[in-house]
């Protein structure tokens, strides 16, 4: 192969993605997470009781035990898991090589988001283009500034990495390229155990996409192949969906909802650009990460539109207007009648900035169809444009040396309001908490015996203390309330040993324990939460859809061998 050659192939591209990934991520790499990121303590605790548990065999741990000082946490019933599995599976790796499992877990989110970029933007740009996009993708402030480092939000960073291998495969069920559909049902299974909410912004995209821009007359079918394939990602991922959607109930967003207000997390592209309220001047940080987007969808937009090829323009149409314009209309002020009113949205999003997700996408797929149009664009344009596109890039390289500076100021600030008295960074525990919990009576009943009769005498010990499976013998005079070292959860469970029937359980007030009512005399106590019929059936679903698409993608396979050999 010759020089020129090599360089131009997907290798050399990929591998060029992967060591601006490296740069990007070396603070990350160096001195681990941001201190004060927003979700870094969160993260960290999620990953060390995960791995505790599933390294004591526990494979699938939904209940943490020693999360809330000790106390227990329902989290991973509806949390979605592969950031903590990738950190775990690394575990060993990393003891033996001597790196840490966590920081290198995240630098993979970072560079898969390059490397799958740089795939699905190749569908129609030529390799040299579609590289420096991806590396513009990962660079993006929202992506890497903001998520990656100043958030340390780790689901989101995995959804950014999938989005584009999900539209990658879409791409390929277009054109119908074989296996593209096996192909997106993994990928949008990756998307869906990585941040559910990433999936309830991005799940249409895909789909409307297949409608428009198919074949005249094999839209449906498309459309059909895809939506298809999505729903055999959805069934791969079944024993955490079911189980998760099944939870949600008792674990409503809703009461997050609360704490974080939406209104207090829309843009602002006017004075708030300026000065903006908070103490840490983040929603200024997003607003202006907002703006220098628009700039690139403006500037990308109108010049793909004017100088373009003309059969593309539908495309810059969707991509301009219904994914860039979209999100920054949910993001702002415009938005806020919808907010007020769809509950169910808000709830499910949480905060209107993260349609950012949305915009870097259509912002990347702009700037690489523009690049790749620059040869129809006249002169004085082409200059102009360039130059708008090197001060954003600019600033937001400078976005990226300022994460230097930050590692240097930073410096953990713990909450000082009773909320958090308990809660060892779970960042769902306001949502489960049992209402009218006091938590300084929690902390008070945690530093005592891991179960206790709250009235009366009587005795109890533990016999068995595992997750979602404790084990007391009490004894007593007249029976009574046992009160547990686990928090409430509806899903446990009582019985006494060798006996039929449950015993009533309930909340322990103002604690927010597990408490159970138990008779008199001498007796074996049980408290579980079972496997439900949810999860059950959600992992034979998973095994089914799995075997499915394994078949499916050796048929196919065997037939490819069998043309070729005809």
């Amino acid at each position: 192969m010759k020089m020129r050659d090599y360089f131009s192939s997907k290798v050399f591209c990929i591998l060029f993605v992967v060591a601006s990934s490296i740069v990007f991520a070396l603070p990350m790499l160096y001195y681990g997470p941001l201190i004060d990121g927003h979700d870094t303590h969160e993260h960290l605790n999620y990953v060390k009781y995960f791995s505790e548990q599933f390294w004591a065999g526990n494979l699938y741990p939904r209940w943490l035990m020693g999360m809330n000082h000790g106390l227990g946490s329902p989290t991973f019933f509806v949390f979605p898991p592969l950031p903590a599995y990738v950190c775990v599976l690394l575990e060993p790796v990393a003891h033996f090589v001597h790196f840490d499992a966590f920081n290198f877990a995240a630098f993979l989110a970072l560079a898969i988001s390059g490397i799958t970029a740089f795939l699905w933007l190749r569908t129609f740009v030529d390799g040299k283009i579609a590289t420096i996009c991806a590396v513009v993708y990962m660079v993006m402030p929202y992506h890497l500034a903001i998520d990656f480092y100043r958030r340390c939000a780790l689901p989101e960073c995995w959804a950014l990495a999938w989005m584009p291998l999900v539209l990658y495969y879409t791409d390929g069920i277009i054109k119908g390229k074989r296996r593209s559909e096996i192909g997106l049902a993994f990928a949008f299974a990756l998307m869906i155990i990585s941040h559910l909410i990433s999936v309830a912004m991005f799940f249409a995209i895909p789909i409307i996409l297949a409608i428009a821009f198919s074949v005249e007359g094999k839209r449906v079918s498309t459309a059909l192949r895809v939506v298809a394939a999505m729903g055999a990602g959805a069934g791969l991922v079944s024993f955490y969906l079911i189980s998760a959607l099944a939870n949600a109930k008792s674990i409503p967003a809703s009461r997050i909802i609360v704490v974080f207000k939406w209104s207090e997390n829309l843009i602002s592209l006017g004075k708030g650009l300026i000065a903006h309220a908070g103490a840490d001047r983040f929603m200024q940080l997003v607003s202006w990460t907002v703006l220098s987007m628009i700039i690139v969808t403006l500037v990308c937009g109108f010049g793909l539109w004017k100088w373009g090829v003309r059969d593309a323009r539908f495309m810059t149409l969707f991509w301009m207007v219904m994914a860039c314009g979209g999100s920054v209309f949910f993001m702002s002020r415009a938005s806020a009648p919808i907010w007020r009113h769809a509950h169910k949205l808000a709830q499910a999003i949480q905060f209107p900035w993260r349609f950012n997700v949305i915009l870097c996408l259509g912002a990347v797929w702009l700037l690489a169809s523009f690049l790749s149009n620059l040869s129809r664009i006249p002169r004085v344009p082409t200059i102009v444009s360039l130059f708008m596109l090197i001060l954003v890039f600019g600033a937001w390289l400078l976005s990226y040396g300022s994460v230097w500076h930050r590692y240097k100021v930073d410096v953990w600030r713990p909450p000082h309001d009773d909320r958090h008295l308990v809660s060892t960074s779970d960042g769902w525990f306001d949502a489960w908490l049992p209402e009218g919990t006091i938590q300084s009576s929690t902390l008070a009943a945690a530093d005592g015996p891991k179960a206790t009769f709250k009235e009366g005498d009587g005795s109890a010990r533990t016999i068995v203390w595992a997750p979602r499976n404790l084990e007391l013998e009490v004894n007593s005079s007249s029976g009574g309330w046992v009160m547990v070292n686990q928090f409430y959860y509806p899903t446990w469970q009582g019985k006494l040993q060798g006996m039929q029937g449950r015993l009533e359980v309930r909340p322990a007030m103002p604690e927010g324990l597990l408490e159970v009512r138990v008779p008199a005399g001498l007796q074996q106590v049980r408290l579980q939460i079972p496997t439900s019929w949810e999860e059950r059936f959600g992992q034979w679903l998973s095994v089914a859809f799995l075997s499915v698409c394994l078949l499916t993608a050796f048929r196919k396979e065997h037939e490819n061998a069998s043309l070729q050999n005809a």
